[in-house]
This record gives C-alpha cells, sequence and structure tokens, in this order.
C-alpha cells in the first residue's frame, strides 16, 4: 500500500540513546553535575509521513487505548524508520544541543504505541507540554 505524497508533512524522529547526567552551572561558570538524569536523544533525523491530529472509537481500539492517551496518528510505509514507545517526533525543525543531540524539551510529540499492519506501520503520539519559561 502506497500513500500519496500530498498526505505527507515533514516531521523529524530522534531515537532515545541513554540517560545523561543533568548539569547546572554556578556563579564561577563550573558546570556541576546534580546526580540526577534525564533520557538522551540521538540526533534528529528529518522524514516525510502521514500525520492525522484526530482521533476516534476505531484508533481506540486499533491501539488499546483510551482516547485520552494519544492526541495525534502517525502513518508510515511498513519498516520506513526505526521509531518505538520512547522515540519523539517534532512538527518544526527540532532545536539541537551543542554536541548535535537532540532537544528532547522542544518536541512536539511523544510516541506511545506502535501498531505494525501488514503493509504500513502506525504510531499513536502524545501532544507534548512545553514550557517556554
Amino acid at each position: 500500500m502506497r500513500m500519496l505524497q500530498k498526505n505527507k508533512t515533514r516531521l523529524w524522529y530522534a531515537l532515545y540513546s541513554d540517560e545523561v547526567p543533568v548539569t547546572e552551572i554556578d556563579d564561577d561558570g563550573t558546570v556541576l553535575k546534580t546526580g540526577e538524569t534525564k533520557p538522551g536523544y540521538t540526533a534528529p533525523v528529518m522524514f516525510y509521513g502521514n500525520i492525522a491530529l484526530s482521533g476516534g472509537e476505531s484508533e481506540a481500539v486499533e491501539f488499546g487505548l483510551n482516547l485520552s492517551d494519544y492526541s495525534a496518528k502517525l502513518v508510515l510505509s511498513k519498516g520506513r524508520i526505526p521509531i518505538d514507545e520512547t522515540s519523539l517526533i517534532w512538527e518544526k525543525k527540532p532545536t539541537v544541543n551543542e554536541d548535535g543531540t537532540a532537544d528532547e524539551k522542544t518536541a512536539d510529540y511523544t510516541v506511545v504505541k506502535v501498531a505494525p499492519s501488514k503493509n504500513v506501520d502506525k504510531f499513536a503520539l502524545q501532544k507534548r507540554v512545553k514550557n517556554h519559561g
């Protein structure tokens, strides 16, 4: 099954890589480790996919989730990209950290469920709340 090009939009994904230490900078400019960690992600990768911002009863059954558990559905040709339940999605070009990895705070969606079928891969996405302050 092929998807129409006109239905695809440019998106970016980043894969979970590992836990990275949280750091703070003191008044002297010294970088200090807090002892905490946060999820680390790979460099963002651009791709084209069909994203639908609608929910519905058929999607709830398909993903086995409550409708409030996700806010969009991404459909791609089978095996197109390696995203899973730990991946992040951006609708606009993502902010990149100094080391080239994705800034997870700017992600638009978290992948919450993968539902592969014979010809396509379907992903339930949850909109992320962004802190602009």
